[in-house]
C-alpha cells in the first residue's frame, strides 16, 4: 500500500513528525472503538452491532489494527461498508500485526485509511503503542470502551479520552466497565440474545452527544508515569533552552519516550529536535 507523509496540523494534532497515511481520512464525527486483545468471546460478539448501530447514525468507526476487539471492529465496518481508520504503531513499511496486512489493504481498498504513527522503518515498541492509543483518541468524537484489564492499553486508551474531554462508554460486564462507568462513562447494556437492545443504546448515546445532551468529562492535567520520570529530569537539567535528542546517551530511546511523552500531552516541541515540559 502507499502511504503519503501527512503533517500532524493536516490531521488536527500537535507535533512536528509527519505521519503517513494510506487511503483517505473518514469524515466525522468518529467512535473509536477499543478493547482487549484476548476479549471474552461473548464481548468480542458485541462489536458488530455496536458498530453497525454508529455507522446507521453516520459515524466513522477508528481503531488500532490489532488483534481482537480492533480487528473485530475493523472487520464490522468493512462488511457494513462504514468509513474508518486503523492507525497503527509503526512505519508503513512495518505493518502490525503482520497477520493484519490483507485486512489493512482491505480497508484501504474500500476507501478509508490507514495511518501509520511513525516513520518507515519504525518498528513498533512499547512507546508507540501508548502514542498509538493517544492519537486513536485525539482523532475520535467519543471512545467505547468493549473492555479493558487493568494497567493494559485500553485502559490507558480510556485514560487519555478522559484527560481530553471525550465522551466514554463502556459495555457493561466487562472487565473494567465498572471502574469506567464510577467515572462517567456511559453505560452499554450487552445481552448476545438481544444484539437489538445495545443498537439501540449506542444510537441513544450518539444522539445525545450529536445534541450536546451528553456531558464530557473535563480536560485534566496529565501526571508522568514512573518509567517516563527520568525524561522529566533530564528536560527540568536542561533549562529554558529545552533538552535536544542528541544530548541524550540513547537518542533512540529518547526518541521513543519523547514520542509518548508528546503523545500523553506532556512534552511540547518548539522547533525540530528541542523539546519542553508543557503547560
Amino acid at each position: 500500500m502507499h502511504a503519503r507523509s501527512v503533517p500532524p496540523a493536516a490531521l488536527g494534532l500537535s507535533g512536528r513528525r509527519d505521519l503517513h497515511l494510506a487511503g483517505s481520512l473518514p469524515p466525522p464525527p468518529r467512535l473509536a472503538v477499543v478493547g482487549s486483545r484476548a476479549a471474552h468471546r461473548h464481548l468480542r460478539d458485541a462489536v458488530e452491532p455496536l458498530v453497525h448501530a454508529a455507522g446507521r447514525r453516520g459515524w466513522s468507526i477508528v481503531s488500532g489494527g490489532a488483534v481482537g476487539v480492533d480487528a473485530d471492529a475493523h472487520a464490522a465496518a468493512l462488511q457494513a461498508g462504514i468509513p474508518q481508520l486503523a492507525i497503527l504503531p509503526c512505519g508503513p513499511d512495518r505493518a502490525y500485526p503482520p497477520q493484519h496486512v490483507p485486512l489493512l489493504e482491505h480497508i484501504v481498498q474500500s476507501g478509508s485509511g490507514v495511518l501509520y504513527a511513525h516513520p518507515p522503518g519504525t518498528e513498533p515498541t512499547r512507546g508507540m503503542f501508548a502514542s498509538r492509543n493517544a492519537i486513536v483518541v485525539a482523532l475520535a468524537d467519543a471512545v467505547v470502551v468493549v473492555e479493558a484489564a487493568p494497567r493494559s492499553g485500553t485502559m490507558l486508551t480510556a485514560t487519555l479520552a478522559r484527560r481530553r474531554g471525550r465522551p466514554r462508554a463502556a459495555v457493561s460486564g466487562s472487565t473494567g466497565a465498572a471502574v469506567l462507568q464510577a467515572e462517567g462513562a456511559h453505560a452499554l447494556p450487552w445481552d448476545p440474545e438481544q444484539p437489538a437492545a445495545l443498537m439501540r443504546a449506542v444510537d441513544g448515546w450518539l444522539r445525545g452527544i450529536e445534541r450536546g445532551e451528553v456531558p464530557a468529562p473535563a480536560p485534566s492535567r496529565v501526571a508522568w508515569p514512573e518509567h517516563l520520570q527520568w525524561l522529566r529530569d533530564a528536560i527540568d537539567a536542561a533549562g529554558p533552552t529545552g533538552l535536544r535528542v542528541e544530548a541524550l546517551p540513547s537518542p533512540r530511546a529518547a526518541l521513543v519516550a519523547l514520542t509518548e511523552a508528546e503523545a500523553r500531552g506532556l512534552v511540547v516541541e518548539p522547533s525540530p529536535g528541542r523539546f519542553l515540559r508543557a503547560g
